[in-house]
């Protein structure tokens, strides 16, 4: 996912579920579970209380490596290397990134650099907007809001009223500038390679198929193990909370996720969110987008404003998060980082396609 740049109230929210994803002690740590023979999910816990990372999952060839989106940042990268040459001596021939949000792509230079004839994929309209969007959505967060916050929370600390919550803040902060420091340094590495609806790599005998679908952004990729049914997603399927964010498009995120249920997968590794071995959760996003959408078409053919719609629809917050397994504690986070987004683009595309260029 991106961070919304100019909008602190969605940044309150965002804020507190990269708080709960770490320890103090655990910012930006590494887990790696074997999903598979083969298959590697990395895990990256939160960076500080600013920043989160999507997935990345190492598949192994009999003749090398491709990796699905690289981390949120260097750092995170060249941990994932370390321990992937831990499990294989074969070097990374591709690297896919799923989509143009920076916290799956901020690796690309660790794998660029460690191996320079690596091949970077994406799909073609997610390269265009990692060169002309990213930065221009992600200038505020970098310039005035990260370094705001990180001042918060050092003023936090000096008041602390004991010596183990100014610990705590001290090292949130300092996980906070870290992450700051190596969102402004790293070297954006874009893809080198495009493909406009589906491509088909061969690590020897093992084959992966790429295929481009319109949910999160307009150049969602995701990827499918046929011969093992393993699918690997992106952001199109995120536990526990969906992000529709920056702008989403509902009624083709429904159409995507039907499709990614069509190739009946028996594992499934979403953008973030630990691997599902059954379909549960994608049926549960099924039901949630459905109903949604259904929600929404009543209302503006009711005569509701977007307004009256978007306060209508979050009234039901309770029965959304239900269909995803979520409790009250996280409707904040279900209204600020799915709900809000999801209702107005679906409320607008009923007259009208969506545009491609995210909003700031």
């Amino acid at each position: 996912m991106a961070f919304v740049c100019s909008r602190r109230p969605l940044l309150a929210v965002l804020l507190p579920v990269v708080c709960a994803a770490a320890l103090a002690s655990d910012y930006g740590k590494v887990t790696a579970d074997k999903i598979a023979d083969g298959v590697y999910q990395f895990s990256v816990s939160g960076y500080g209380d600013v920043g989160m990372s999507g997935n990345s999952v190492a598949i192994i060839g009999d003749d090398g490596v491709l990796i699905f989106d690289t981390t949120g940042t260097p750092s995170s990268a060249r941990l994932i290397l370390a321990e992937l040459k831990k499990i294989t001596k074969r070097p990374v021939r591709f690297v896919v990134n799923s989509h143009w949000h920076w916290d799956h792509w901020g690796g690309n230079e660790v794998f660029q650099s460690a191996f320079p004839n690596v091949q970077i994929i994406s799909q073609e309209k997610t390269r265009a907007m990692m060169m002309r969007d990213a930065v221009d959505w992600n200038r505020d967060y970098l310039a005035t809001i990260i370094p705001e916050h990180i001042a918060e929370v050092a003023a936090a600390a000096k008041k602390a009223g004991s010596s183990a919550d100014r610990a705590r803040l001290l090292e949130l902060a300092r996980a906070d500038r870290t992450f700051l420091r190596e969102k402004r340094t790293l070297a954006n590495t874009f893809p080198n390679q495009v493909f406009a609806d589906s491509m088909t790599i061969f690590l020897g005998q093992r084959e992966i198929q790429l295929f481009h679908a319109r949910a999160i952004t307009p150049g969602d990729a995701f990827a499918y193990l046929p011969k093992e049914r393993i699918l690997v997603t992106g952001d199109i399927l995120v536990h526990p909370i969906a992000f529709a964010i920056g702008g989403t498009y509902p009624t083709a995120w429904l159409e995507s996720l039907r499709r990614l249920k069509a190739l009946d997968p028996l594992i499934i590794v979403p953008g973030h969110g630990p691997a599902e071995r059954d379909q549960g959760f994608l049926d549960a996003n099924l039901k949630l987008f459905q109903q949604i959408l259904e929600d929404v078409k009543h209302a503006k053919a009711s005569g509701l404003s977007l307004k009256q719609t978007t306060a209508q629809l979050e009234r039901n917050v309770a029965a959304y998060a239900a269909l995803i397994g979520v409790g009250e504690k996280s409707y904040d986070a279900v209204q600020g980082l799915f709900l809000h987004g999801f209702i107005k683009n679906a409320y607008l595309e009923i007259d009208h396609p969506l545009s491609d260029k995210p909003e700031l």
